[in-house]
């Protein structure tokens, strides 16, 4: 394993492309393993708070990353996107080489990157987890057996090796597009559970919507849509019960309507009223399952 810290861990991000931006007062410091079987490059890198962002593109619009993280947690914002991304141990998303715009890990970070040309993407985009099936896990072992002993892995092996890390790339890629289509379960319910953890926390602020949290979970509106309706509801209909669960709450303990309408999240207290008509007491007679904690 190599290291690297202070200027030396700039060039050596520099050298790929990236400007590394220490974020605390201490010296950085990195640590890599790097490997090229043609058509890939793996990465492992694990590095004290950094900011990195793209120099320049040296590999193209064809090329993309995989990244599986493994300690830590990193934060992706992308280019022309408004749109970001969390990545903590166990996740994983692919991007193409011109979407990133920053990563910055303000804590400790360790990650996996496998660097490929015509991956089956289109654009940025979470992977499944760890916690979803065999694909992660065995992409990330593979590649860190590769790792582990670059110098025992011989030039006449390389290319079959990078065909095989390749391959799994794809079938990562496909785990998460069969769960979109609905032949998967597994990778929705832990969607729906982080969901209803955010709707918990978060839906009785005033200006918190359904696209937010989308944005949140980084999934399409229409995605979520579709997993919440595996479960007998809608994003909408959780966002207003758990409102309304607040409302109730602070209702029975005396509460004035203006401050119960406040603290709820609801936009008005004719808003309060007409969910509180039309459902008799709680909006929806649907049976929200329990939140599983937030990890």
């Amino acid at each position: 394993m190599g290291r690297a810290e202070g200027d030396e861990l700039r060039r050596w991000f520099a050298d790929r492309g990236l400007v590394a931006e220490p974020i605390a007062a201490s010296t950085p410091v990195l640590f890599f393993d790097e490997i090229e079987l043609p058509p890939v490059t793996l990465r492992r890198v694990r590095h004290t708070p950094l900011a990195l962002s793209p120099s320049s593109s040296p590999e193209g619009d064809r090329w993309s990353t995989v990244v599986l993280q493994t300690e830590g947690v990193t934060d992706w914002g992308w280019a022309d996107d408004e749109r970001t991304e969390t990545t903590r141990a166990g996740d994983a998303l692919v991007h193409p080489a011109s979407t990133l715009r920053v990563a910055t890990s303000v804590v400790a970070s360790a990650r996996i990157e496998i660097t490929a040309p015509h991956l089956p993407i289109d654009g940025a985009t979470r992977l499944p987890t760890a916690d979803d099936g065999p694909s992660w896990s065995a992409l990330a072992a593979a590649t860190e057996a590769i790792l582990g002993d670059v110098a025992r892995v011989p030039p006449s092996a390389r290319e079959q090796l990078g065909a095989g890390i390749e391959k799994l790339c794809v079938a990562l890629i496909a785990a998460r597009a069969r769960d979109e289509s609905g032949a998967s379960s597994g990778g929705s319910h832990e969607l729906f559970a982080a969901a209803m953890a955010v709707i918990r926390d978060e839906a009785v602020r005033a200006d918190f919507s359904v696209q937010h949290l989308a944005t949140s979970l980084g999934v399409s509106r229409q995605y979520l849509a579709r997993v919440f309706a595996r479960h007998g509801c809608s994003p909408r209909d959780a966002v207003r019960r758990r409102r309304w669960e607040v409302a109730d709450a602070l209702l029975a303990a005396g509460f004035a309507r203006d401050e119960v309408v406040a603290r709820s999240g609801f936009a008005s207290a004719r808003s309060l009223a007409r969910v509180r008509r039309e459902s008799g007491r709680v909006p929806g007679e649907v049976e929200m399952p329990p939140v599983a904690p937030r990890r």
